[in-house]
């Protein structure tokens, strides 16, 4: 293996119906930089939230909700960066209209 490449570990389990949870590690074999990332999915009838926080201390947080039968998606996005206090909460909106 070429000292550049990355390693992948992943982890995924779903504890209940509606819940799964997972994890990645990432890591260069020189040892030059990792990263690590947990989060969870929840699942609901018509929508889910899907929420994680990477090692660099960045939370991301999305809401999505199916409407009029698959008609149309619409998406809110939030990002916080824990590390960087002075720099505001991202938040964004995503809508998808006649979807099949």
């Amino acid at each position: 293996m070429n000292q550049r490449e990355t390693l992948n570990f992943s982890f995924l389990t779903k504890p209940s119906m509606r819940l799964q949870l997972f994890t990645e590690l990432k890591g260069k074999l020189d040892k030059s930089s990792s990263e690590f990332l947990g989060g969870f999915r929840l699942k609901f009838q018509e929508a889910f939230i899907v929420g994680y926080m990477t090692s660099q201390w960045k939370t991301y947080m999305t809401y999505m909700k199916v409407v009029e039968q698959q008609a149309a998606k619409i998406e809110f996005n939030t990002m916080l960066d824990f590390k960087n206090a002075r720099k505001p909460c991202s938040f964004g909106v995503n809508l998808h209209i006649g979807l099949m």
